[in-house]
């Protein structure tokens, strides 16, 4: 089922673009061939020199397949096995029927409607009111909800969020993250760079995209916004400056886990609906 376009809100309850995923598969795939393509070089030349000054081999063609094999190998198994343990290290317990039963139910009927694999639902053990999806396997999702919204959210607030985290699982761009999360991992001497700390202009669109995506399901603007702002006024809003683990996880929460999360411009296009 594709999302309908049209030139009012009414008609589609959200003139967003879309989540693409061809063109994210196609910056995934750039970001990798960079970072094997810069890499590689620095590696050929280093090997190349070694084998001149060791006397070992004077031919470059050596030291260009060695050199940018290896980056190319270690590139291919983190993108393969990007999403093998997208949350570990977080506290985390498992959620059945008999513990949260109307959370439980009313995820698998989101699942229903919009045919996606129901996913585990995990909960944190952590007083903020924050919630995401996240794969952990190709194929696989997990649905991770805050002690804290557990106990903040109502019924409708909780489907407005669902909802919201099954669309990006459903349109694959969970895991389509988790692979740029896991190259972020492996540049973890570069992270202060190529781990963002703020909410950027790209990241309120994305979020905005997000949040219509899954108002087009729910048709129900005052629980996404009521949901919203519940976790604006969060006194116990989590800013992550902990582990490289969690810090590629901040952006990709409802509210980011960033110093600057700022929901005014998500606010204010929900309330034109």
């Amino acid at each position: 089922m594709s999302m309908p376009r049209s030139s009012t809100h009414s008609q589609i309850w959200g003139d967003v673009e879309q989540f693409d995923t061809r063109k994210a598969l196609v910056e995934v795939v750039f970001l990798y061939l960079s970072f094997i393509v810069i890499s590689g070089a620095i590696a050929a030349t280093i090997i190349s020199r070694a084998l001149l000054v060791l006397k070992v081999s004077d031919e470059f063609h050596w030291g260009v397949i060695v050199g940018f094999g290896i980056p190319a190998i270690v590139a291919l198994t983190v993108g393969f096995r990007a999403a093998a343990n997208g949350v570990k290290g977080l506290d985390l317990q498992r959620m059945d029927l008999e513990r949260a039963p109307s959370l439980m139910n009313l995820t698998e009927g989101l699942c229903l409607t919009m045919g996606v694999d129901m996913p585990r639902v995990l909960e944190l053990k952590e007083p903020q009111i924050n919630i995401a999806a996240f794969s952990v396997g190709n194929t696989r999702s997990v649905l991770v909800v805050t002690s804290g919204a557990m106990q903040a959210f109502s019924r409708l607030e909780f489907e407005a969020m669902i909802a919201r985290e099954l669309v990006r699982a459903r349109s694959g761009q969970i895991f389509l993250e988790a692979r740029l999360r896991a190259l972020q991992r492996l540049l973890s001497p570069l992270s202060p760079i190529i781990v963002p700390r703020r909410q950027t202009p790209s990241l309120t669109a994305k979020l905005i995209a997000g949040d219509l995506g899954g108002l087009y399901f729910t048709r129900y603007p005052p629980a996404f916004i009521s949901a919203l702002k519940k976790m604006e006024q969060d006194p116990n809003m989590r800013t992550t400056n902990s582990s490289l683990r969690r810090r590629v996880l901040a952006p990709y929460w409802v509210h980011p886990e960033l110093v600057d999360a700022d929901m005014s411009a998500r606010l204010k296009e929900l309330a034109s609906y």
